[in-house]
């Protein structure tokens, strides 16, 4: 039977990577459409359906597949495919789409399941595309040149029809020397990846400055001795070249594949040229008012043809005057057109992250690119480099209504990467140029301020943009309660009134989520509790993230401020509604409240929320005190194996105490210096030596404890009854001492 069960066992065991088939996906945009790539086993039957306008669904055969999105829109946007959603059994992947386009799918080399998004009329019968053949990689819309490596504004690879379309093909030319054989792939590695391994990793390499290009002369023969020549394709190592693997294998380690500033490019990363962003010269005064009229009226010519350098006018001027959606629309006229720079700066101009990566890792460049990298980043990595000069000069040779609208938000974020006198610089000379000092300007100084630690001061700017009517005034708000949270100071009533006033009026609009978040946290602080987790509940539609922060914010503040009734009031009820949202710390807060308090059971109700990690030692301790509270010596002490310290030594020696090992728990106590403690465990264990030498009212009870009976030693006398007398006396004076030690408080 129980070889039987084993059997089974195993045969389970073995059949799982086989349902567990993790399946990546990846994303490419190609001109005309965008394309997806599923790296697919070489037996799996898959189905293409499309039975809606924005909904394409890919069916297989098994179920259990893990299809990894995390990365698809790194490299593409959301113009074409909105979302990515696997099915909950692993057998499908649905595409829902924001564009009327259809869908077409083919596998490549047998492995690779391709998929492409392209303009088109959906029929609204049920179109269902079973497995397809291999159809060669280049589409419609494609020209030959994106077989080749592109250099340049816009680098990348074209699509290889006998390998991946997104990864570089390593094919050496017929004639090409070889001056040393390849190594072998390692066992098991697929044909062909071994390469595309070794390009990527070179091209990687090359972007990072790792290698240098270098012209050489063919290397001649070595001789050795004996005067023969090393055989034809065998060369002699360079110096030191033996530690160049390891070299880039280290310096590629670290990378992160969501930071657009360690994108690969092909030839490494170049600057942006000046001439290509001369913003100032693509428009005038009179821009609005004649320019685009003009332009508008040339833009499509005989047989309604559009004319592609009028258009490119047209986007730069609606640049230089800020209108970046109107640019980008412009620019998505001409479908075989591809102008990175000007897409990327049309979004940049409308406040807007640079998704392209288009100015990735351009801030230390000498020119007009490093101000667009800083102002189209959000977060920039630690060894990035800012000049910060470039940015200055770069600002002010912008048009004024360029610099009003981008000046603030470059402040902020040349404060946010460590550059807050590039920062203040950017504010000076814009209120030089407009002899004004808006709300916004105002608004970048207080964040400037914030992160340079001068909290008071950020607290008054905010607090005068607050108090009058304006486009920042509601941001204003938020911010200022986010400081005061960050730091435990006090928010004002009229803060406070501010927040509910501005979250009700702005719920549906994209700052509704910070100020419901900033009311959360001024009700909390004003001890508004009811109100807080009231509000709490009512907006269930605001992303998690939101979610969870105005929970766990309202829970630290309600744990370290609340009186015990109202405290009791929001924890006890119903807790699960807080799992899922509450950060680990919170709860564990929570959790040891509780327990301070004398809730056990409640205790560990918090202790078993969604996030905690059950072997941290702070959780291990707080688990172990809930076990001693319950009763539960035994659990306790399980609980603390492989801890150290004195809080592990104090909570084991109590739990010995109440399991009854009081010599135990005696030495513990006498360890840790707690006096008290150790004469109380050896009281109860008996051990009157102990005591006696410890003195003090316990050590005398103890010597009487210990004390053997008067032997009277023959026929009662007067004697004999003197000493019985005083001995009765000393007895009588150690046990009223030892009563009013241990008497009870007054209640």
């Amino acid at each position: 039977m129980i070889r039987s069960l084993a059997a089974s066992l195993l045969v389970c065991l073995l059949a799982v990577p086989a349902f567990a088939q993790d399946i990546p996906v990846r994303s490419g945009e190609h001109g005309n459409f965008t394309r997806l790539a599923l790296d697919i086993p070489a037996d799996l039957v898959w189905r293409l359906e499309q039975v809606e306008a924005e909904r394409v669904t890919l069916h297989f055969e098994r179920d259990g597949l893990r299809f990894d999105t995390s990365a698809v829109f790194d490299r593409i946007d959301q113009s074409r495919i909105r979302t990515l959603t696997p099915s909950a059994a692993g057998d499908a992947l649905q595409i829902d789409l924001s564009c009327p386009c259809v869908a077409d799918a083919f596998t490549l080399q047998g492995r690779m399941l391709v998929l492409d998004i392209l303009p088109g009329t959906f029929t609204p019968t049920p179109q269902t595309v079973e497995a397809p053949a291999e159809k060669p990689a280049q589409r419609r819309g494609e020209t030959a040149g994106l077989f080749d490596i592109r250099v340049g504004q816009n680098p990348g690879i074209g699509p290889d029809p006998s390998g991946s379309p997104f990864l570089p093909s390593f094919r050496p030319t017929q004639g090409e020397a070889i001056t040393a054989p390849a190594p072998a792939p390692e066992p098991g590695l697929e044909p062909g990846r071994f390469e595309q391994m070794l390009a990527e990793q070179l091209a990687t390499a090359a972007t990072d400055g790792l290698l240098k290009p270098a012209v050489r002369e063919p290397p001649k023969a070595a001789s050795i001795p004996g005067g023969h020549a090393l055989p034809t394709g065998i060369r002699a190592d360079p110096p030191g070249g033996a530690h160049l693997p390891g070299s880039i294998e280290a310096a590629l380690a670290g990378r992160d594949p969501d930071d657009l500033q360690a994108h690969v490019r092909i030839g490494g990363i170049a600057c942006v040229s000046a001439s290509d962003l001369d913003v100032a010269s693509w428009g005038s005064e009179t821009t609005f008012d004649e320019l685009i009229p003009e332009l508008r009226s040339r833009l499509y010519g005989e047989f309604d043809r559009l004319d592609e350098e009028i258009m490119l006018a047209m986007a730069r001027a609606y640049i230089n005057i800020g209108f970046g959606a109107e640019a980008r629309a412009l620019l998505d006229l001409a479908q075989g057109r591809n102008e990175p720079v000007l897409m990327a700066l049309a979004a940049i101009v409308d406040g807007r992250a640079d998704r392209t990566g288009v100015f990735a890792g351009q801030t230390s460049c000498d020119g007009p690119a490093a101000l667009w990298a800083v102002a189209g980043s959000t977060t920039l990595p630690e060894s990035a480099q800012i000049d910060a000069n470039a940015v200055l000069r770069a600002f002010e040779e912008l048009p004024l209504q360029l610099r009003e609208l981008l000046g603030p938000n470059l402040a902020t974020r040349l404060a946010e990467e460590g550059q807050p006198d590039a920062a203040r610089g950017v504010i000076s000379r814009l209120a030089r140029a407009t002899g004004d000092h808006s709300d916004d300007m105002r608004f970048s100084e207080a964040r400037i301020s914030q992160l340079e630690g001068a909290v008071e001061d950020a607290q008054a700017l905010l607090g005068e943009i607050a108090a009058r009517p304006g486009p920042n005034a509601a941001e204003a708000v938020a911010a200022s309660i986010e400081i005061a949270t960050e730091h435990g100071s006090p928010i004002g009533t009229r803060m406070t009134d501010l927040s509910t006033a501005y979250s009700t009026e702005l719920r549906d609009t994209d700052q509704g989520p910070d100020l419901w978040l900033a009311n959360i946290r001024a009700l909390a602080a004003n001890a508004r509790y009811e109100e807080a987790f009231t509000a709490l509940q009512e907006n269930p539609e605001y992303p998690e993230e939101t979610r969870a922060k105005a929970v766990t914010d309202a829970l630290e503040i309600l744990t370290d401020h609340a009186a015990d009734p109202s405290f009791l009031k929001q924890t006890v009820g119903d807790p699960g509604r807080f799992d899922g949202l509450a950060k680990p710390a919170a709860a564990l807060a929570v959790s040891g409240r509780l327990l301070q308090i004398g809730l056990p059971d409640a205790a560990r109700a918090w202790l078993e929320f969604e996030g905690i990690d059950r072997a941290a030692r702070d959780t291990r301790l707080l688990n172990a005190r809930i076990h001693l509270a319950r009763g539960e010596p035994e659990e306790a002490e399980i609980g603390l194996i492989g801890l150290q310290g004195e809080d592990v030594l104090r909570l084991r020696a109590e739990a010995r105490r109440m399991m009854g090992d009081f010599e135990y728990a005696t030495n513990a106590f006498e360890t840790l210096g707690e006096t008290r403690r150790a004469e109380s465990a050896a009281w109860l264990a008996g051990d009157w030596a102990a005591l006696e030498a410890q003195g003090g009212t316990l050590g005398a009870a103890a010597a009487l404890a210990d004390s053997s009976p008067l032997d009277l030693g023959g026929p009662p006398s007067l004697a004999i009854a003197e000493s019985l007398a005083g001995s009765a006396e000393e007895t009588r004076s150690t046990l009223r001492a030892l009563l009013d030690e241990t008497r009870l408080p007054e209640p």
